[in-house]
């Protein structure tokens, strides 16, 4: 299932956007051994994450040339980039996390969140970044649609999870942890 609004500017306008950097330090990434991730897109995460980590990068996507890019680009790396709809298949693996990043504005956040708990590990958690909802940015989900993080932190809770605290992530996201209950 495609998610409303998630259409991708050209490769290097949409890397400027992100300290990608900054952004997996403040959640933590080296902690984990297997992680997986919905939405590679061109790889912007997907190949830090897949240096970062002890294990393999799991990452889908369900446009073939997001998919193609990101195996292009991390050649040689622990990636399996796939071709996926996670939404009616599920993730398919088990990981120490599950990454959310910019993808909770569709149309069924909880249900997402769901197929997201069920492939954690145990102990596993689900990062979430998406854009900030009280400033306007360069690129995102229309406002209307964009999830503040106490709309994010209900919707976790209606998936078995809890929220921790929201995590600044300059200049135009936050973050939230979220662990089974």
């Amino acid at each position: 299932m495609r998610i409303r609004d998630s259409g991708m500017p050209d490769e290097t306008f949409w890397e400027s956007l992100l300290d990608v950097p900054l952004i997996l330090s403040r959640l933590g990434i080296e902690r984990f051994r297997d992680v997986a991730e919905l939405g590679c897109g061109y790889g912007t995460f997907s190949i830090p994450v897949a240096k970062a980590i002890r294990g393999t990068l799991f990452t889908f996507d369900i446009d073939p040339a997001m998919v193609a890019r990101t195996a292009e680009r991390g050649s040689g790396l622990r990636i399996r980039a796939q071709l996926r709809d996670v939404m009616s298949e599920g993730f398919g693996v088990r990981a120490d996390a599950v990454l959310l990043f910019n993808i909770l504005h569709g149309e069924e956040p909880v249900r997402l969140l769901q197929q997201a708990a069920n492939a954690l590990n145990p102990a596993g958690e689900v990062l979430v970044i998406h854009w900030r909802h009280d400033l306007a940015t360069p690129r995102g989900p229309a406002a209307d649609i964009r999830p503040g993080p106490s709309q994010i932190s209900g919707w976790a809770t209606e998936a078995g999870l809890s929220a921790s605290a929201v995590i600044d992530l300059p200049p135009w996201h936050y973050g939230l942890r979220l662990r089974s209950t």
